[in-house]
């Protein structure tokens, strides 16, 4: 019986788990699709549809009103919404009301099968690892979009370099190589054309750019973030700076690689050794067993 009851709560951490996964990335590709209509139907109409559709999200403002009080750690939360890609302000309240329902709703549960089958106290950890595993999801899904991001750089940088060599400015090559790699690589060209709508609207250009470095908290964008803030106050060609950074990305890849190429022989042999030392053992056991046996 108690094998069956940790079975029933390894099946339902798994189906918490994957509804709040897919509630995620579901939320996140519906706002990504906003986005992208931005363009046709103007920066103000769209703020305007985002907040009525706020206001009609009851179970966002319920799951702000049950979150935390503490500045610092709203603005944590939503530093790693934002790095996940879930800009909006209201899956803030989204993800805090997930985050309480499942620890209601699996504290129940636990209860209920603690009174009625009288099992161990142990199943009253469950609610805490699930009070915990929606950030380790977020915080998953945060690390594997800016290392798509930090991935692609290199790439969208040569792209632009080659668009502004052709006579585009810097602006205009950012907007022309995001428009051909929106397909390729989504989440660095969504990134940058809220970068250009940004400075569209009126924001200053460092002040957008540090901004794009804090969204996207990787050493290679805070890099990339400092030379073109050093290219705005020096005056120095951009498309030189621009040139000269993909190039020290692609080395520091290579030396990268070329790294974890290193340490492959050595892992190799922990996992090799067993198997060559098998033989040996097996031979030398073999004789002595044979030497005893002729023995008796």
């Amino acid at each position: 019986m108690l094998y069956l009851l940790l079975f029933g709560v390894a099946v339902l951490i798994f189906l918490s788990s994957w509804i709040l996964l897919k509630a995620l990335q579901e939320r996140r590709n519906q706002h990504l699709q906003m986005e992208r209509v931005k363009s046709r139907i103007g920066l103000g109409q769209e703020l305007h549809i985002e907040h009525v559709s706020s206001e009609r999200c009851w179970w966002c403002s319920l799951g702000r009103a049950l979150g935390p009080r503490s500045t610092r750690e709203i603005e944590k939360t939503q530093r790693m919404l934002v790095s996940a890609g879930f800009r909006n302000e209201r899956y803030i309240g989204a993800y805090f009301f997930i985050k309480f329902a499942l620890v209601l709703v699996s504290l129940l549960i636990a209860l209920f099968i603690w009174a009625l089958f009288a099992v161990s106290p142990v199943i009253f950890f469950v609610p805490l690892i699930l009070l915990l595993l929606p950030e380790w999801l977020l915080k998953g899904l945060a690390n594997k979009r800016l290392s798509r991001i930090s991935e692609s750089l290199p790439d969208f940088l040569d792209m632009t370099n080659v668009s502004m060599n052709s006579g585009l400015s810097y602006l205009g090559s950012i907007k022309r190589v995001s428009e051909e790699l929106k397909e390729l690589q989504p989440e660095i060209c969504y990134e940058f054309e809220f970068l250009l709508d940004q400075i569209k609207i009126g924001v200053p250009r460092q002040d957008a750019l540090r901004q794009f470095a804090i969204r996207n908290p990787t050493r290679e964008i805070e890099g990339l973030v400092q030379v073109l803030i050093q290219n705005e106050k020096m005056g120095s060609s951009i498309s030189d700076a621009l040139n000269e950074f993909s190039r020290r990305m692609y080395q520091n890849r290579e030396s990268q690689m070329e790294e974890k190429a290193a340490k492959t022989s050595a892992k190799m042999a922990m996992v090799i050794m067993p198997f060559l030392l098998a033989p040996y053992l097996i031979l030398l056991l073999g004789e002595r067993m044979v030497a005893l046996g002729r023995g008796l």
